[in-house]
């Protein structure tokens, strides 16, 4: 409800995707900073997963969307390829923190990124002509651009805040950060890195 509330004031609207991406990518990194990368580069390999995901994501789902499509949206054109194209292109970012606050298998979700903006990119037009008797398509550079920013970049800090901790001599050592009198806390334990988030954070 904060959220909606300062969205409708002109100045928060007209500049919150300034704020939006590199909080995405901030959330992203804290996010893989949890994850040993050997179990990222596990994660590559796990093809029953992968097989699932891409079969609800690119077949189940874009066949459900034209369903509801065809019952809701039929007699208004506009809604129903807006629709269509929502649907049939699954969230390629932002699961990945609600899958991290989930406790569910990030490691696997990350694998599974770039595969969804592939298929994507080279399945849209099909949907599009399929549903709808029209084409569309997603250029090149925006997926390319998404990679980079939503995946290389966060998961590269944090494989090298890691590779810092690892290095470091002590079996445990605390850095402590502030930013606008919130602390962040990264510990290392063994081998792994962690960081401690203020719940109100998260919400």
């Amino acid at each position: 409800m904060i959220g909606l509330a300062l969205g409708q004031l002109v100045p928060v609207g007209a500049n919150a995707e300034m704020v939006v991406l590199p909080l995405l990518m901030a959330m992203l990194y804290l996010t893989f900073l949890q994850i040993p990368f050997e179990k990222i580069k596990a994660a590559f390999f796990q093809r029953r997963f992968t097989y699932t995901a891409v079969a609800l994501n690119f077949i189940w789902v874009p066949l459900l969307a034209w369903g509801l499509a065809m019952v809701f949206l039929k007699d208004h054109p506009a809604l129903y390829i807006g629709f269509l194209m929502l649907m049939v292109t699954p969230c390629t970012d932002w699961y990945l923190v609600f899958t991290g606050m989930a406790k569910g298998n990030v490691a696997a979700s990350t694998a599974l990124l770039p595969i969804n903006l592939v298929l994507q990119l080279i399945l849209l037009p099909v949907y599009l002509f399929l549903f709808a008797g029209t084409t569309g398509y997603i250029e090149a550079s925006f997926l390319f651009h998404s990679i980079l920013l939503v995946l290389v970049i966060p998961l590269v800090f944090a494989l090298a805040t890691n590779f810092f901790f690892q290095k470091a001599p002590s079996t445990k050592r605390t850095f402590v950060g502030k930013n606008g009198g919130t602390s962040y806390r990264f510990f290392r334990v063994g081998h792994r890195c962690h960081v401690c988030i203020p719940r109100a954070i998260i919400i």
